[in-house]
């Protein structure tokens, strides 16, 4: 097996949904600055005194069927058909395995690095800042953003397997 083209497509195609990903919390932001109000620590939720409203809850479900369906689905399905090219003996599941858990690493490690640490803890648009919640240190809590990336962690197996089983029957 080709290890190197599992990685390069696993790594590739998880920064590309990583932009994708990206782009969309800036557009849902644009359009609910608290449709990913469950995301803030506790005490910024608090101080923000409100719940998610019924737009932030709609820019929610759009956002979610964005990324997984429009962007998601269509990126793995790529990500799957030109490994299944690369490798001279075509896509096993192993190999599928693989690149698909690297995809979803990928854009877990994307989300904790550039946007939470470097985007929203460093610069802080405003845009990504709930209204009333303006210089709190909570911003900045880079362990809040850790423990939450490493209670996803055990869905990059999921991924994995699920895209596996998928990939290998259809392939």
């Amino acid at each position: 097996m080709d290890w190197s083209a599992v990685i390069t497509y696993g790594v590739g195609y998880g920064v590309a949904l990583g932009v994708a990903f990206t782009v969309a919390v800036f557009a849902g932001a644009a359009a609910s600055r608290d449709f990913l109000l469950n995301d803030y620590p506790r005490t910024i939720q608090d101080r923000y005194g409100r719940p998610k409203s019924a737009r932030g809850r709609r820019v929610a479900i759009v956002f979610g069927v964005a990324v997984w369906g429009g962007c998601g689905l269509p990126l793995m399905t790529m990500a799957m058909v030109g490994l299944d090219g690369a490798l001279d003996d075509g896509l096993d599941f192993p190999s599928a395995a693989v690149c698909a858990a690297l995809v979803f690493a990928t854009l877990s490690l994307w989300d904790l690095v550039v946007l939470d640490w470097i985007i929203l803890a460093g610069f802080r648009p405003r845009l990504l800042v709930l209204p009333g919640t303006e210089g709190m240190k909570e911003y900045r809590d880079l362990r809040f953003h850790l423990v939450a990336a490493l209670k996803g962690s055990p869905a990059i197996a999921v991924v994995g397997l699920v895209t596996a089983t998928v990939a290998t029957l259809l392939a």
